[in-house]
């Protein structure tokens, strides 16, 4: 899940996608890559945990020291793990910016990790940067798929660069596909919403790229369930966001049954 620009959706998409395909028995694995740990705080069973051990440790051990499937952290669904981050983050990434294969460190923690192939689903909770987290996560994913809120003229503003970096990652992961465009936030009378969204739909059909025909509106509930460090699903499942990503989950499963010509429930 990624865009170069914060505030757009991409925690709270990662956190109740991800426990929605938990529910139905999804085996789901989370790497928080963002310094804000925004899906570590919400997500862990154990707050407390939050800074150990962490993605970073892992980035930082010796190679094969510690794997990620080892620390992989407890989160309120049997069925999900997270890895954590931290601040720390933000230090690292200035540490390795110079270094020639920056990038590939979460791609290595990975391919040295079978126990991995264990979880159906890995999702990436990226950064609102273009910076080193951010490419490592597009360096070891398959697909992405780009949330944007219409009514956010600066996420569309930033969406070229966005795109160009993703063409530009897959000279080297040849794997990675953009899945589709996620429109979040919406709220058709607000502001240019209406009049964004149709140039988002005609700016992607002359592409061929998806956009999700579930869209997920503005909606105070998914407010109060982050204030609570919940996903929607445990704060109000009766709400309209709980309804939109179990209907958004439901078109992720089909589009894989597609692809993978598989049933995954």
């Amino acid at each position: 899940m990624g865009n170069r620009k914060g505030g757009v959706g991409k925690t709270t998409s990662v956190i109740n996608l991800a426990t929605y395909l938990a529910i139905v028995g999804q085996k789901i694995l989370i790497i928080d890559t963002d310094p804000q740990a925004n899906c570590s705080s919400i997500l862990l069973k154990d707050f407390n945990r939050r800074d150990k051990p962490n993605l970073i440790d892992a980035l930082e051990a010796p190679p094969g020291e510690i794997l990620l499937s080892e620390i992989a952290d407890d989160t309120f669904h049997p069925g999900m793990k997270i890895i954590s981050n931290t601040t720390r983050c933000m230090l690292w990434e200035r540490k390795v910016a110079q270094n020639s294969d920056a990038v590939l460190g979460i791609d290595r923690l990975i391919k040295q990790d079978p126990a991995l192939n264990n979880y159906d689903f890995v999702f990436f909770d990226t950064p609102p940067n273009l910076g080193v987290m951010m490419n490592n996560a597009l360096m070891a994913s398959d697909y992405v798929i780009i949330p944007i809120p219409p009514s956010d003229q600066f996420s569309l503003d930033g969406l070229a660069a966005y795109l160009s970096l993703i063409q530009g990652i897959r000279q080297h992961n040849n794997r990675l596909k953009l899945l589709g465009v996620l429109i979040t936030k919406y709220d058709p009378n607000w502001g240019n919403s209406l009049r964004n969204l149709n140039q988002i739909k005609i700016y992607f059909a002359e592409k061929g790229i998806n956009i999700f025909s579930t869209y997920i509106h503005n909606c105070p509930e998914i407010d109060i369930a982050h204030v609570k460090r919940k996903t929607i699903f445990q704060s109000n499942l009766e709400s309209s966001s709980a309804t939109e990503y179990s209907a958004l989950g439901r078109n992720l499963l089909e589009l894989f049954h597609v692809i993978y010509g598989r049933n995954f429930i």
